[in-house]
């Protein structure tokens, strides 16, 4: 009984690969899997970061220990191509061209620094009331009531209060964290 189940297993693999020999190497299957290596296109891993900062980091929704991110600000295609190993246009644009995306994803804990200087937040040099997610690098906005939003704000929207001045609040995020504390903390 064993011999025979030996030769059952024996036949099949040899008309396996009798069946698997008659096909052209270029066609595939349904059973392939296209590798990167094998000519499948996919942005590169890298373990360095391309870039020296992001304004708009992304990270990638694939669950690995450490995270995936890429990071989406839009650069001059020379200076795209000079730094990263693939580069893509940016979604939603009816000219393909300029400017450009690095399609580059670093693999790493740190995605590195916000371009944008530290001093210079949306809502201005400090923010008591800052509201950030738990994300790393945190994206953050202040929800401080002010007389007059910061001159780089982009969305200042003015609230509702109880005084007797309008007060007005940044409604724009920043990516990093979100600066000194304008007040100074109590300590008893």
């Amino acid at each position: 009984m064993a011999a025979a189940s030996i030769l059952f297993f024996l036949l099949a693999g040899l008309a396996a690969a009798a069946h698997g020999s008659t096909e052209d190497d270029t066609t595939t299957t349904t059973n392939t899997i296209r590798l990167p290596s094998d000519g499948g296109t996919l942005a590169a891993t890298r373990r360095t970061r391309p870039w020296k900062c992001c304004d708009n980091i992304e990270q990638l929704p694939v669950r690995t220990n450490p995270p995936q991110w890429r990071c989406n600000d839009e650069l001059e295609p020379g200076q795209c191509f000079r730094q990263c190993e693939a580069c893509r246009d940016p979604p939603g644009r009816p000219f393909p061209g300029r400017p450009l995306i690095c399609d580059d994803v670093f693999w790493g804990d740190d995605p590195g620094t916000s371009c944008a200087p530290s001093s210079e937040w949306p809502w201005g040099p400090c923010c008591d009331f800052a509201i950030c997610t738990k994300s790393i690098p945190p994206i953050c906005h202040c929800s401080d009531e002010v007389e007059s939003c910061a001159a780089a704000c982009g969305q200042c929207e003015m609230v509702d209060s109880w005084s007797w001045r309008p007060l007005f609040v940044c409604r724009d995020s920043f990516t990093g964290e979100p600066g000194p504390r304008c007040t100074p903390e109590m300590h008893n």
